[in-house]
């Protein structure tokens, strides 16, 4: 990958082989990013993001986005974006010395023309200004150079600044937001818990340093979790985390809301209502994929016992059909290591049991009695019979386990 130190000395080289000047005949739009003009006092005023009509002039084409068919030129008085007609899109595709980007590095180039432009411009209205200043006395002359050095120190501090932020943002991802505090030698006793106003769940520093955030206004953040409901069947479900005053005064995570707070900003989300329905349809989709999956119910749990010879069994079952459940008949098989079968039968469960409900049936012992080298129990089949009379048999793959 190269480096940005390489891509800025893009900025020397000639431009060959491709357009040097832009209009309406050969791309689609012309932006400047920022540009310069001098004002009657004789001093450069910078303008940022307007359309322009022309763009000639230009000193370095120093970034293409391939994926937009954006142009990035410079020249020397503007920084522009210029989106190409396809014709001159291709063209620039082939040509081998214009560079082809990633959208991080574009941003990262982008930001280094400006404040190379930036610092052009401030010098020549500080020549400017130095010129005017001739003619001034003394005292306003000497205020007016500590105004330029003040000038001067902040745009280094600046500069610094966002070299930091520059750094931080290669580093980390906006949607990760750190949730440690800034001691953390003791993480159970000193850890941040965010409870859900909405499922009541509950996140603990302790166990994860950082959780994956849609957005955050004013003290509740939103989250984006995936959940592993019946039959491993995944859903995404959105939490919403009050802020506690132990997280606000965690100095990473004000640093890293600080720096990313255009992303973490969404509007959409600040409805309660937009949250619940998003919810309620990710749920809702979940379960039909789970009834997809087993339309007539399926084993939450089942377990077995053979202690002095006699078969123990339980079972837990969700009804996942709109007929309620009268009567369930599990059958089974007991067999050795070698596949022998030692014992079959079948317990009963008696109802009711409504859509989307689950009950549990226990017998501690029975009159099923096995041998003692019994070691695996098999569920063979099972019979569902409803309030008005129906029965649905179950064999095989049809017969569902959580």
């Amino acid at each position: 990958m190269r480096t940005l130190f390489s891509l800025l000395l893009f900025l020397l080289i000639s431009i060959n082989g491709f357009a040097q000047f832009f209009n309406q005949y050969n791309s689609a739009s012309r932006t400047a990013i920022i540009e310069y003009t001098k004002d009657k006092s004789g001093f450069y005023q910078k303008r940022s993001n307007f359309n322009v009509d022309n763009v000639t002039n230009i000193i370095s084409i120093y970034a293409f986005d391939k994926k937009k068919n954006k142009l990035y030129v410079a020249t020397s008085y503007g920084n522009y974006v210029i989106t190409l007609i396809e014709s001159e899109a291709k063209s620039a595709k082939k040509n081998k010395s214009i560079p082809k980007l990633k959208e991080t590095e574009i941003e990262a180039l982008v930001m280094s023309v400006n404040n190379s432009l930036e610092t052009k411009f401030a010098q020549l209205n500080i020549e400017r200004e130095l010129f005017v200043a001739d003619s001034i006395e003394y005292d306003r002359e000497q205020a007016r150079y500590a105004a330029l050095e003040k000038a001067r120190l902040d745009s280094i501090e600046n500069a610094r600044n966002q070299s930091k932020i520059n750094d931080y943002k290669s580093a980390h991802n906006w949607h990760w937001i750190p949730i440690t505090p800034d001691n953390n030698t003791y993480k159970y006793t000193n850890s941040i818990d965010l409870k859900c106003d909405l499922c009541e769940e509950v996140t603990h520093s302790y166990s994860q340093d950082s959780i994956f955030a849609c957005a955050i206004h004013n003290d509740t953040i939103y989250s984006l979790s995936v959940k592993t409901g019946y039959l491993d069947n995944q859903y995404y479900h959105i939490h919403r985390y009050s802020i506690p005053n132990k997280l606000k005064s965690s100095t990473k995570f004000q640093e890293h809301i600080n720096i990313y707070s255009d992303s973490l900003t969404n509007d959409t989300l600040y409805k309660h209502d937009i949250v619940d329905l998003y919810n309620s349809h990710s749920f809702i989709e979940y379960t039909n994929e789970v009834k997809k999956q087993a339309p007539y119910g399926f084993f939450v749990d089942w377990g077995w016992d053979d202690d002095y010879s006699s078969i123990s069994f339980h079972f837990d079952y969700m009804n996942l059909n709109k007929r309620t459940i009268k009567y369930i008949d599990v059958y089974w098989k007991v067999s050795n290591g070698v596949g022998d079968v030692r014992k079959t039968g079948h317990f009963k469960g008696t109802g009711p049991l409504q859509e989307y409900e689950s009950a549990n049936w226990n017998w501690d012992y029975s009159s099923y009695y096995v041998a003692g080298d019994a070691t695996e129990m098999e569920i063979t089949k099972v019979i569902i019979t409803y309030m008005n009379g129906q029965q649905q048999v179950l064999t095989g793959k049809q017969i569902k386990f959580n």
